[in-house]
């Protein structure tokens, strides 16, 4: 039943729009959904997904099925088909009484091990067994290491604080630079403040994330969980949780860019409706950024954004899974070898399951092929596998832009067959 859904496909649309801004002015790409299923049930997860080297699918999650008011840790799980089915594979984090671990952060290091940057919470003590838990203070960030696949982790316990000691938050991906050094996105917030603000820096390492130290500022006052991506030509893009003002907009997602190798960032954009965020950016095999968000403007799931210019201008943003709440989204995308793309997300409801899961969804975008778009068929499909491990299954480029390509690949924290 299960690997039915994934066979069952239908066309979406998704519109470029020039200038950054949200409008259907140039020619929509189909994108193909191949299906959407509950992965994981009971629990909230705010999942974080890569790629491994070996090609497996892994997803980092939090393990209890509540908003984050129930002491727990982050699982890891595996998928070894392509996102149609899941097995758990260890946990990453080891909360302390009384708390829980579930801001994190995941990546594959250069050697190919996984690393997990996690943060949390520290509550109140329970008055009896019954009483639900209320959040205390924020937990500083650990770094968790595997070697083997995620099945055990060894745990190390520096990271930074940020502006005038406020404890940090980790988000997204971590993310290794072309010399080695190893970041990761992390926000501050002072609630007290008025109105509230959030800032999101850079923490870097160049010890393979045995130790990190504070690096640049992508946003302030207003750049909350925010995640981080190096393309291949070097430039920096983040995608920045904007949560809005009292008065004033309502929460977004911002794009920022960095072409000094994160050192300084610049505001491009806001590419998203209200109510879209926060967000999840990867490069395609074929160079373009895909930006998936959460939807929590009344059609309630999960979107795509495409850039086919480095961040400068996006499509229009069109839904790829859907959710019976608000309560979802976080979604993070990987490319798999043969060129498609698997989504996971949470949700505290959804069709396929009424209570909180980690979804899936499996979906393909159309070929891009000397700057024209068109829908793979199935002879494009059905060619020997020796192109499609190359280059994600993206067509045939031309000969000086397969040399591109293979002088571009270096190894990276995202997985090699989601990013090169």
């Amino acid at each position: 039943m299960i690997r039915g859904l994934f066979a069952v496909g239908f066309f979406l649309q998704v519109l470029i729009a020039p200038g950054g801004r949200l409008a259907g002015a140039q020619p929509a790409p189909e994108v193909l959904k191949l299906g959407q299923l509950v992965a994981i049930k009971d629990v909230c997860a705010w999942p974080k997904l890569v790629v491994t080297p070996g090609g497996e699918l892994v997803a980092a999650l939090y393990n209890q099925s509540v908003h984050g008011v129930r002491p727990g840790d982050v699982d890891v799980y595996a998928s070894t088909d392509g996102g149609v089915t899941w097995s758990k594979r260890g946990t990453a984090t080891r909360h302390a009484k009384d708390s829980a671990r579930f801001n994190h952060a995941l990546g594959v290091t250069p050697a190919g091990e996984l690393l997990l940057v996690s943060g949390g919470w520290g509550y109140d003590p329970q008055p009896n067994e019954k009483a639900p838990w209320h959040k205390k203070k924020l937990l500083r960030p650990t770094t968790s290491r595997s070697t083997d696949g995620g099945r055990t982790w060894s745990i190390s316990s520096q990271f930074p604080d940020g502006k005038d000691g406020m404890t940090l938050v980790p988000f997204g991906n971590v993310v290794c630079g072309v010399d080695g050094t190893l970041r990761v996105a992390a926000y501050s917030f002072n609630p007290q403040a008025n109105p509230r603000e959030d800032i999101c820096y850079t923490a870097m390492s160049q010890d393979n994330g045995s130790t990190w130290t504070l690096g640049s500022i992508v946003g302030q006052p207003a750049a909350n969980e925010t995640d981080i991506v190096r393309l291949r030509d070097g430039r920096w893009l983040a995608a920045a949780r904007n949560l809005g003002r009292p008065g004033g907009h309502k929460a977004n997602t911002d794009i920022y860019a960095s072409d000094d190798d994160a050192k300084t960032w610049r505001l491009l954009g806001t590419p998203t409706h209200e109510g879209q965020h926060p967000a999840d950016l990867m490069q395609l095999a074929d160079g373009r950024v895909v930006l998936t968000v959460g939807d929590r403007n009344g059609q309630f799931g999960v979107s795509v954004l495409l850039s086919a210019d480095r961040g400068a201008t996006w499509s229009a943003p069109k839904q790829i899974a859907r959710t019976l709440s608000g309560d979802s989204g976080y979604p993070s995308t990987a490319q798999l070898k043969d060129g498609s793309l698997v989504t996971v997300f949470y949700a505290a409801k959804s069709a396929e399951y009424g209570g909180y899961h980690m979804g899936a969804v499996r979906w393909r975008l159309p070929i891009r092929n000397e700057g024209v778009f068109h829908r793979a068929s199935n002879s494009d499909r059905q060619k020997p596998s020796r192109r499609a491990s190359a280059d994600g299954g993206t067509g045939a480029p031309t000969s000086p832009e397969r040399k591109r390509r293979r002088c571009r690949r270096r190894p990276c924290c995202r997985g090699a067959a989601s990013q090169s």
